[in-house]
């Protein structure tokens, strides 16, 4: 009761107090007295916008502002802060405003690199949904000439390793064709696994590698494209991963069983061998 009386004596007061400051008393809807500053605003202006300097900005006119001290017993202007005060604020407040408009930039440009990435994603899917199995096939075979390995040993690791789904992607990372990891990919210069050419050529001259390193022993390479080649050379042959067992057992299944590893939907590659031991491929 004590506050409401001497709230009340303080408006009856607000008139002559502040006759000469500006400051007006209202009442708000509840009943209350507030005090406000009855100066007319300044324009608006932001403390920094793009095109207003920091010596513009600190040179703008501020409004009043004041403040009740309880030790004076009476409202007492705000200080206004130095030029130089007012210039170091403004060109704080410059460099944020500069500092977030680069900010929205960079992240609309990464917003729009990314949909153009999702479009060359999305255009290179429909290109691999439209590949036909002879197609396929051609690239392996093309790719197993160059490099002089034997295609129907990549078939049968194509297979094993993705059942010749250019977009397939293990649980480990491997990608496309052969099953490159993205380390693996890297080192061997190829930009786009899901792309049957670069993937199958890659993945020829890792095997290709794996051979000559191995002295052409199938098992081995085929357990070096598994495993990694340190893994073999640390277990002195197949290592003793069930995993890694199994996978060279279904290769060699395929490509020293029946001799044919046949890409789904195309013409099989047959290879026998002739009178001098030489392997011979052919097309039935």
């Amino acid at each position: 009761m004590r506050r409401v009386i001497q709230f009340g004596v303080l408006a009856l007061m607000a008139a002559p107090l502040f006759a000469g400051d500006n400051i007006v008393a209202t009442r708000d809807k509840w009943g209350r007295t507030v005090f406000v500053n009855n100066e007319a605003a300044p324009a608006p202006n932001t403390t920094a916008t793009k095109s207003q300097t920091a010596s513009e900005c600190a040179s703008t006119p501020r409004r009043q502002l004041m403040y009740w001290s309880n030790v004076e017993k009476r409202w007492k202007r705000v200080p206004t802060p130095t030029r130089r005060a007012m210039t170091s604020a403004c060109t704080a407040a410059a460099e944020v405003n500069a500092l977030a408009a680069r900010s929205a930039q960079t992240d609309a440009s990464a917003h729009s690199v990314g949909r153009s990435r999702i479009a060359r994603d999305t255009q290179a899917s429909n290109d691999l949904r439209s590949l036909s199995p002879q197609e396929l096939d051609a690239a392996i075979l093309d790719a197993a000439t160059r490099h002089n390995v034997d295609p129907n040993l990549v078939r049968a690791i194509i297979k094993v390793e993705s059942n010749f789904d250019p977009r397939a992607v293990s649980r480990k990372g491997a990608l496309g064709l052969m099953q490159l990891m993205p380390a693996t990919a890297r080192d061997l210069k190829v930009r786009n696994p899901f792309d049957p050419a670069q993937n199958v050529d890659g993945g020829v001259r890792h095997l290709k590698n794996l051979l000559e390193n191995f002295g052409g022993d199938v098992s081995l390479t085929v357990a070096a494209y598994n495993a990694g080649q340190g893994a073999v050379e640390r277990h002195g042959g197949v290592p003793n991963y069930r995993e890694t067992r199994n996978y060279v057992k279904r290769v060699n299944e395929l490509y020293g069983g029946s001799g044919t590893v046949k890409v789904p939907g195309a013409n099989p590659i047959r290879m026998t061998f002739d009178a001098d031991g030489n392997r011979v491929f052919t097309n039935d």
